[in-house]
């Protein structure tokens, strides 16, 4: 039968309310909703689904944001993390308070560089934090600034949002 297009979309939106309800992942329930649709609407064909699940996943642009993510991991194993850091220091690290700018300084050049908030909090993080416990800062100062220096360097070109929203 073909479907009305409020009939499909009340199906798919009930659909997903319920696959959460009942605890299913938002990634599965968002799947699982679709299924009610394809096999009700004569229009959708297996090979027309197929076709349309291989396009969307044929997109160079999603491609940046595994790669942006290998670069990160690429420069915490090749010490640049540990080098940007040393810069930062140079930059900042005069000031009173001078890890915590030296903290949000490093997150502005390794957010340009990786392009993701989340490698940037788990590469700078991961030698920031216990530094800066050794330095005397509270631990919940050091997690709170490396965790809002990481979320604003992705305002910073070209990071996987810029990219994505480009396209």
């Amino acid at each position: 039968m073909i479907l009305e297009t409020a009939t499909a979309a009340t199906l798919l939106i009930v659909g997903f309310l319920v696959l959460i309800f009942i605890r299913i992942p938002v990634a599965f329930a968002l799947g699982l909703a679709t299924i009610p649709v394809v096999l009700l609407e004569v229009r959708l064909t297996p090979f027309i689904v197929l076709d349309r699940m291989f396009q969307s996943y044929n997109s160079f642009i999603l491609l940046a944001v595994p790669f942006f993510l290998l670069a990160a991991n690429l420069m915490n194993s090749g010490k640049v993390t540990d080098r940007l850091i040393e810069l930062a220091r140079v930059l900042t690290g005069w000031m009173p308070g001078g890890l915590g700018h030296v903290n949000v300084a490093v997150s502005m050049l390794f957010a340009g560089i990786s392009g993701s908030s989340t490698a940037d909090a788990a590469g700078i993080g991961k030698i920031l934090i216990p530094a800066m416990e050794k330095e005397g800062y509270d631990t919940r100062f050091a997690v709170a600034i490396t965790a809002c220096s990481s979320v604003m360097g992705v305002i910073i070109p070209p990071s996987i949002l810029m990219i994505v929203w480009g396209a």
